[in-house]
């Protein structure tokens, strides 16, 4: 049965990457196979291309979530890392005659994706940008929209204020039913 929701699951990636126009798979049809066991399943593939880095031919990915490379060497397995969007403080690309390199500096690193597709490299370095962006504006939002202090917090305040004797019980009742809504 697990292999048939792994199934499914390529099938949904495959359609993130159609959606996405993702045009430049070259020589990463393995590493597209072994999505379903890297990304989790909330996780919305939003580009990929394909290029060099280190040794290896890479598929790298940008989710909503984090950026992936994955390698499938022969004798090796699966081989994959991830930048979290939260790591990554540039990202860059210049083309060649042909292909192009894309740049990622992460702190103390700088990954360099070598012979992406000229075309891919461009749509790639904006889609990751948007990504990054995106997630800093839904942790801010998280954090904004997280209450200074719960109501259960509020509530005892006020109920040790009215026990002291700072509030009276018509003080208390009408702060309660502020707090409460």
């Amino acid at each position: 049965m697990g292999k048939n929701i792994d199934k499914d699951r390529l099938e949904e990636i495959q359609q993130q990457m159609a959606e996405a126009g993702v045009s430049d798979l070259f020589g990463t049809k393995k590493e597209v196979q072994s999505l379903p066991e890297i990304m989790a399943d909330d996780e919305v593939l939003l580009y990929a291309t394909s290029g060099f880095v280190d040794k290896g031919t890479v598929l790298v990915v940008v989710t909503d979530q984090r950026l992936i490379f994955v390698n499938r060497g022969m004798i090796f397995g699966t081989d994959f890392r991830e930048i979290p969007f939260s790591n990554i403080n540039g990202v860059s690309y210049s083309k060649k005659l042909v292909l192009a390199n894309v740049s990622i500096d992460n702190g103390a690193n700088t990954t360099l994706i070598k012979n992406v597709n000229k075309g891919t490299a461009p749509i790639f370095v904006d889609t990751l940008k948007k990504a990054i962006n995106n997630a800093e504006q839904r942790k801010n939002a998280s954090v904004a929209s997280t209450p200074a202090a719960s109501v259960a917090d509020e509530l005892l305040k006020l109920k040790s204020l009215l026990d002291a004797g700072v509030l009276t019980q018509e003080e208390f009742d009408g702060q309660k039913a502020k707090i409460i809504g």
